[in-house]
């Protein structure tokens, strides 16, 4: 990929003298006075090279999260005047660019007010008790400076500690970090304020965790302890440490996500999380997960993302990679050190599984195209979402467990993923990058065998994933619904002799989704094929009454039992104030499930490749 930084070139910046680092060409102070009402008022210096005019840019996304999301629109009062503070012309040139008119003048000074108070791992955060600044939403920089250094300044409140980052001081200032590029000032966000900050060691690298907004709930000396058995094992198995010092950056702050970074993560959660032993999972997952893309995607990276093009969207076809693979081995990766349970793993897994066995758009788009299409769709999610699309982090995932086990059973379990990853990594990992062909190749070599066909039926196409092979290996099944005595009249129920298997009840089913709006009952989702896509029930109709009885939203759930499946029902409903009555033809409630659990007796092999999968004694 070529530079996309187009425009009139900054070119020749030579050094600067005041509030600078020597070799330091961009250098910008972080003003927070204003905190309490979420501005940070930024001041950039810059030498002009001897240009009449150059431009400032802005990225529109964030690496990481592939969106275009417009960040220019919080800059406010920008302005610009030359060494002597005499005032110079700016204009808007584009969305995110600005023209500076410069004369003469050897240097100039730009000042612009960022409105920051959108609570995401990729935006801005300031208010009274922090602030969270991530580059790509922050800084403007001058188009053609893209490989000059980049010095950045806090000037924090002054009952605030700490302005923490991964980059490296800029001399003795604490409050001052030095980028060798502005990818590097991208790549590292910063966090201000009077953070909890607990230093562990793994091997011979420095590693941070940074809290906001622990309280007396969060436990950050054990979910430290924690973090070092997962970094442990991710550096277990890629067996190359590529980073100087790592950062995990936790804000707990209501909020969720988790954005990967060459040398840091930011991750956002409920601090409640940690008094829920599910959800305190969850968040070892997402530091899993996150800390994962330090090699993967970070390191090794498709070959469009080499480079990246801060201005436009970059289409790929290999972000199930990215991120489904990477989806596949944050809690797998918990298993093998031992802070999750093989149980809970199994159920980490079925939920995956069931989450795309219940999505009709497994049927409709392939693991590559949601890749590719995910400047449009992936973050834009609609009513109809479920129904034409599939989520290349929920399908990924399942696919990496798929192939996992095919790479194994073909090598006999001398091979896995784990080669497969970390032989990528050696090959392509830097500027060099990979296509969906380098991975499939290189597949194939550690497998042995030709897998074109699961690639062409599975990741290009939208077959239904065949689950036996790879459960059989393990000794896996998934959980036949559990038998239910018949409903009595009331009267004392007498036990069953030992030859009878009762039928389980059959549960009407439907197939939409409600939500109570203000005691409205109103759709929210319709599935594909369901019985109420094929009676063209839409979403956003109010359902006020079945058989001509009104029905509230408290009352739909129960109300759905008096039904059978194979009864038809007259729903009217009001959509956009006329009522239409509709007639609902009721199915019954599918009865497949997803729930992994261990076979009964399983063989002393499938013992072994179980426990050799999940690195158990």
């Amino acid at each position: 990929m070529t530079r996309c930084w187009l425009g009139i070139i900054c070119g020749g910046l030579a050094l600067l003298t005041s509030n600078g680092v020597e070799g330091a060409s961009v250098q910008y102070t972080i003003r927070l006075s204003q905190a309490k009402n979420h501005y940070a008022d930024i001041e950039l210096r810059c030498e002009t090279g001897g240009q009449q005019q150059f431009e400032l840019m802005m990225p529109t996304w964030t690496p990481g999260s592939y969106l275009i999301r417009e960040y220019a629109r919080h800059v406010e009062s920008i302005s610009a005047s030359n060494a002597d503070g005499a005032q110079l012309a700016v204009s808007r040139s584009r969305k995110n660019r600005w023209l500076i008119t410069c004369g003469d003048a050897k240097s100039v000074v730009v000042n612009y007010r960022l409105y920051c108070n959108e609570m995401t791992v990729r935006t801005n955060q300031v208010e009274s008790g922090f602030a969270l600044f991530n580059g790509a939403s922050t800084f403007l920089s001058p188009v053609g400076a893209r490989d000059q250094e980049h010095q950045v300044r806090i000037e924090l409140p002054d009952d605030w500690k700490h302005a923490v980052c991964s980059l490296p001081n800029a001399g003795d200032d604490q409050q001052s970090f030095l980028a060798s590029s502005f990818d590097e000032l991208v790549d590292s966000p910063i966090l201000c304020g009077n953070p909890n900050i607990y230093p562990f060691k793994v091997g011979d690298r420095e590693h941070l965790l940074v809290s906001i907004g622990e309280g007396d709930v969060w436990d950050g000396d054990a979910t430290t302890r924690d973090l070092e058995k997962i970094v442990a094992e991710h550096h277990r198995l890629w067996g190359v440490v590529p980073y100087p010092r790592y950062i995990f950056f936790n804000l707990l702050v209501e909020a969720g996500g988790g954005l990967e970074h060459d040398n840091s993560t930011v991750m956002m959660i409920s601090r409640w999380y940690y008094r829920d032993r599910e959800k305190y999972v969850r968040w070892l997952g997402l530091a899993s997960h996150e800390f994962f893309h330090t090699w993967n995607v970070r390191r090794l990276r498709p070959k469009p993302l080499v480079e990246y093009d801060y201005e436009n969207e970059i289409y790929l076809r290999s972000l199930w990679i990215a991120e489904g693979i990477t989806s596949y081995y944050d809690d797998l990766q918990l298993a093998r050190c031992g802070l999750i349970s093989q149980k809970e793993y199994l159920d980490s897994v079925s939920k995956q599984i069931e989450t795309l066995q219940t999505t009709p758009g497994r049927n409709i788009q392939s693991l590559s195209d949601s890749s590719h299409d995910t400047w449009i769709k992936l973050y834009r999610p609609n009513e109809n979402t479920a129904n034409s699309q599939v989520n290349y982090y929920n399908k990924g995932a399942v696919a990496a467990f798929l192939l996992d086990g095919e790479i194994r059973s073909a090598t006999d379990g001398r091979k896995s993923l784990d080669d497969v990853m970390r032989l990528l990594y050696e090959r392509h990992a830097g500027d060099v990058g990979y296509l969906p062909d380098d991975f499939r190749t290189i597949v194939n070599e550690v497998s042995g065998a030709d897998l074109a066909e699961w690639f062409a039926r599975y990741i290009e196409g939208v077959d239904e994933f065949d689950y036996a092979k790879t459960l059989d290996r393990y000794g896996l099944e998934f959980q036949k619904p559990k038998s239910q005595r018949p409903e009595g009249d009331g009267q004392e129920s007498k036990p069953l002799d030992d030859t009878t298997t009762p039928e389980p009840k059959k549960k009407a089913w439907v197939g939409l989704t409600t939500e109570d709006s203000s005691g409205r009952l109103v759709i929210t989702k319709v599935l594909r094929d369901s019985p109420a896509f094929q009676a063209g029930l839409n979403v956003n109709d109010e359902i006020l009454a079945i058989d001509e009885y009104r029905v509230t939203a408290k009352q739909w759930a129960d109300r759905l039992k008096q039904y059978q499946p194979g009864d038809s029902v007259d729903v009217l409903i009001a959509r956009r104030e006329r009522l239409t009555k509709v007639r609902l033809a009721l199915e019954a409630e599918p009865a497949k499930t997803w729930k992994l659990s261990v076979i009964e007796k399983p063989t002393d092999d499938q013992k072994q490749r179980l426990a050799d999968w999940l690195h158990q004694k």
